[in-house]
């Protein structure tokens, strides 16, 4: 498994837990940036973080051990129930002292240190973004109906409007997703994004009749440069779900009973910066 040439993400493994971190922001940045792999590091045990997916008892266990296995271990992990949509959850002190439970969005925003955000994967695209003046990280979950709902768009809109950042200052990084190697679609679920993008056959592959494929990376990509992010701010690991389900979860692979992976970033204090390194 390689990642694409946009952006090389290094595999990182422990005793307990297996992640890709992009290589620019291997512990030295003010940024921490991970996504899961399937197995538990040299152990191979089977690493879910859904409460939906596993006992709760193993999933918290396996969450510490993420966090840990990130120098985050002093942290919280701040989650919503995702539902698809493109609701944006901001994560500031009174979020903190009230907790996030029964919230429903697919994307957290925030500018505190030492807060971990998450969001779960199974073929759906998870995004970090970040800037680092003013120092602020959202994380989003991006599949279809995220990506027709335009939902990185509505993150630049708060980080604009609640933390005064420009979609220029804004760095994305765009990690694994079911490709267009394997995302097939019909009609029905095409239709809507004919009808709403005019640049829908950037991102959608003719095969045969009434079938296409998706790049989910792609149509968010697209959406990041329209909405103002430069390029060279894009990063992206192009690793299919579905053709490396032996590395990734993959509900279309898999079926119902896939467990999930984690998008996960943080923002640490200064005095913080280059005292972490991974196995």
């Amino acid at each position: 498994m390689q990642s694409g040439a946009e952006g090389r993400f290094l595999w990182r493994t422990t005793p307990e837990v297996a992640y890709l971190e992009p290589a620019e922001l291997g512990g030295q940045a003010r940024v921490r940036c991970a996504f899961t792999l399937r197995q538990a590091g040299a152990f191979g045990r089977a690493l879910n973080l859904s409460f939906d997916r596993g006992q709760r008892a193993d999933v918290l266990a396996n969450r510490q051990r993420v966090l840990q296995a990130l120098g985050l271990g002093h942290t919280t992990l701040y989650t919503v129930r995702q539902v698809h949509g493109n609701q944006v959850c901001v994560v500031d002190e009174q979020a903190v002292q009230g907790g996030l439970l029964g919230v429903e969005a697919d994307a957290l925003v925030t500018a505190l240190p030492e807060v971990s955000l998450g969001i779960l994967v199974a073929d759906c695209l998870p995004i970090v973004l970040y800037a680092l003046e003013p120092l602020t990280l959202a994380v989003v979950h991006a599949g279809r109906m995220g990506t027709y709902q335009r939902i990185v768009c509505k993150v630049l809109e708060v980080l604009h409007h609640r933390f005064a950042v420009a979609p220029e200052q804004v760095h994305a990084v765009l990690g694994p997703t079911i490709g267009a190697c394997c995302y097939t679609l019909d009609a029905r679920a095409v239709g809507p994004f004919q009808q709403r993008f005019p640049d829908w056959e950037q991102f959608f592959t003719p095969h045969g009749d009434n079938c296409w494929t998706m790049s989910l990376t792609a149509a968010n990509a697209a959406q990041l440069r329209a909405a103002g992010v430069p390029s060279r701010h894009l990063r992206a690991a192009h690793i299919c779900t579905a053709c490396y389900k032996q590395y990734l979860y993959s509900h279309r692979a898999e079926g119902q009973e896939a467990g999930r992976g984690m998008g996960i970033a943080a923002l640490l204090p200064h005095a913080e910066c280059g005292m972490w390194s991974a196995a």
